[in-house]
């Protein structure tokens, strides 16, 4: 993977300014696989991007719904398979037809289906000391 651009997160202004990065580098149809522990900004991030994009709703922890989606001019995704421990269960929901639909789509714990996409970007969040390390990579 390659990377793309690295970060540090001092503070919540230091995070709206890689929101707006992200805002800004994203096109519809793009996926977002968000790694990072628990309480390290992913839904923030995504919460974020939407009040940038305008979209129709707020955003919302996803983790009580599996997808959430909200329009706007730029449509958005936003599944947390936290609690998914089989990807059939996935299937079942049709989650590939929603990456395909002309939004931009943020997943949160993807490692159970990281290996069935063909195009994505990475974001992983560590937290380091006094502040927050954002890795952002794309497989070509």
């Amino acid at each position: 993977m390659e990377i793309i651009k690295r970060f540090k997160s001092y503070s919540i202004e230091d995070s709206k300014h890689i929101a707006r990065f992200l805002a800004d580098l994203l096109k519809p149809n793009d996926v977002v696989l968000m790694q990072g522990d628990l309480g390290s900004g992913k839904t923030f991030l995504v919460k974020e991007i939407c009040r940038l994009w305008k979209t129709t709703q707020e955003a919302a922890s996803p983790s009580f719904a599996l997808i959430y989606q909200y329009d706007g001019p730029l449509p958005v995704n936003h599944f947390d398979f936290y609690r998914i421990e089989d990807v059939a269960e996935l299937d079942h929901l049709g989650w590939e037809e929603y990456l395909e639909a002309g939004a931009v789509t943020f997943i949160e714990w993807p490692q159970i289906i990281e290996n069935r996409l063909q195009k994505y970007y990475k974001l992983d969040i560590q937290f380091e000391n006094d502040h927050r390390a954002l890795t952002l990579k794309h497989n070509n």
